[in-house]
């Protein structure tokens, strides 16, 4: 019972630190994952916290399904079809790649049999991109780059659980043949894949016969759970089951069997449970860090850091093979799919998870912390500056005269539009009149739109995006008058049925315009 109870208090502990770094970080307008890595690793130092443990079972069947789930729901199958062989070499050609480039360079560095370096090559090539993805989009980094960094991060974890899987069996004394090995991977990944499609398949038909959000958001609880537990007894890759079950519950079944208004409701309830269960893990990060002695292995962790970096860079001749074949990913796009590689929870639960009797356990685990926090820390601290200076942010720090004089001629047409629509309510002047003169400052503001993309390429989705910001806020506004008018008892839960859908149904619209 004290031991619940205590184990409780940490997890308040640790809930209540990760909301007041979320305030100062949004405040500071700081990358928040990298926030909690450094306050995990101020609270440690003194010892302000009980020493709590990132326990690998509870990381991969607790922490890594909704993590691995919420990315996946929002990864819509319809935006990956132009990029779906770029992300697909990146990912599996590229995972393996890395996998032997680490591999082979850090055995015959660290002087460790080649099994043993496959091993760490195979754990610290998953990437988890959760931060870099938030400055992309702080940013205005192009939506195919940021679309192509989050796809391969989350199917590259996949290709690299198969592998550490398998060189994990081997290392750990197994005696395999190649031919075995690559039918043990295949198994492993084909079997998830399968598993987790028709858990999506199967759960969309029971949301087709329910109508009621509480229970569906339970139903796609069970279903990220349920999904990673069954592979894992039917030893096949629960990683690739969680993943395969969210992109099709995602793609399919909310587009075709769930109203607008369960989709809203269980797309906030996993974006809220990825936000705790993240915020919970980049602590738990700077904690354990913190608890390593570094005097002596400070310098395995930096050498550990190049060599993952040298692994990483296998993108590059890769790209080579993806522009063949028509990907078009210029070579800025490479040097941020390259540095922005950060590696993350999914890298830590792997190298805990190795049995403690294994010989090099302790050189394993110190390498890869060690990879993780100059990952976040220094690669993720810096990724902001790199679009920057490749000129893929899209945001800039003057507007050129030009430019400020177009904005403002366009924000001048604008307002004479909406005067001719307050003159056309009033039935101020003749209707053929006022649309004549509409259409004029209608052609008037398209010829401007067109002139001001031409100089700042981007500007016109950036205008969508935050007329689409205003249209969600407006619409919020509305549900939330009805909600209370509703609770005053002014109006029953019967009346506001369809207007309630309506708004719902348009909310929908708004944020699949921002994706």
């Amino acid at each position: 019972m004290n031991t619940g109870v205590t184990g409780f208090h940490q997890f308040f502990l640790l809930v209540l630190i990760a909301f007041v770094v979320a305030l100062i970080a949004r405040r500071l307008r700081a990358p928040y994952a990298l926030a909690l890595v450094i306050t995990g690793l101020i609270v440690s130092v003194p010892r302000l916290l009980p020493k709590v443990h990132l326990d690998p079972t509870i990381m991969m069947t607790v922490f890594l399904p909704p993590l691995l789930f919420e990315s996946a729901l929002n990864l819509r199958i319809d935006l990956l079809k132009r990029d779906w062989r770029p992300i697909a070499i990146y990912t599996v050609l590229g995972t393996i790649a890395s996998t032997l480039i680490i591999g082979v360079t850090a055995a015959a560095l660290a002087r460790v049999p080649l099994i043993v370096g496959l091993l760490f090559g195979a754990l610290i090539s998953t990437t988890d991109p959760i931060s870099v993805i938030a400055i992309f989009r702080r940013l205005g980094a192009g939506k195919r780059l940021t679309l192509i960094m989050e796809a391969e991060s989350l199917f590259n974890n996949d290709t690299a659980v198969v592998l550490f899987t398998v060189i994990t069996g081997l290392a750990l004394g197994g005696r395999i043949s190649y031919i075995a090995a690559t039918g043990r991977f295949v198994q492993l990944a084909v079997g998830g894949a399968l598993l987790g499609t028709a858990f999506g398949l199967l759960a969309s038909r029971v949301h087709y016969e329910l109508d009621d959000h509480l229970i569906e958001i339970t139903l796609t609880t069970v279903v990220a759970f349920g999904s990673y537990l069954v592979a894992d007894r039917l030893q096949v890759s629960g990683v690739m089951a969680v993943v395969a079950a969210g992109v099709t519950l995602g793609s399919y079944g909310m587009q075709t069997s769930m109203s607008p208004g369960t989709q809203l409701a269980v797309t906030a309830f996993w974006e809220y449970a990825a936000f705790v269960v993240n915020s919970i893990v980049f602590l738990l990060i700077g904690i354990e860090v913190a608890y390593i002695d570094w005097s002596r292995r400070a310098l395995l962790a930096l050498a550990a850091s190049m060599i993952v970096l040298l692994g990483r860079s296998a993108i590059y001749p890769i790209s080579v093979l993806v522009n063949r074949i028509g990907g078009d990913i210029p070579m800025p796009w490479q040097h941020v799919l390259v540095w922005g590689g950060l590696r993350g929870a999914l890298s830590m639960a792997l190298v805990l998870g190795i049995k403690t009797d294994f010989p090099y356990r302790d050189s394993l685990v110190a390498a890869t912390f060690g990879v993780v926090m100059f990952s976040l820390l220094v690669q993720g601290s810096t990724v902001g500056i790199l679009l920057r200076k490749l000129g893929l942010s899209g945001s800039t720090s003057a507007t050129p005269p030009e430019l400020r004089a177009l904005e403002v001629e366009l924000i001048s047409v604008q307002g004479g539009m909406v005067e001719i629509e307050r003159l056309r309510a009033a039935e101020a002047h003749p209707a053929w009149a006022l649309q004549q003169l509409f259409e004029e400052y209608s052609a008037r503001e398209t010829t401007l739109y067109a002139k001001i993309e031409a100089m700042q390429p981007g500007y016109v989705s950036e205008m969508a995006q935050k007329a689409s910001l205003s249209r969600e806020e407006a619409l919020l506004a509305e549900k939330s008058a009805l909600e209370n008018a509703r609770r005053n008892g002014r109006i029953g839960a019967e009346d506001i049925v369809q207007i309630a859908a309506r708004i719902d149904a348009e909310l929908l619209a708004a944020r699949k315009g921002r994706a």
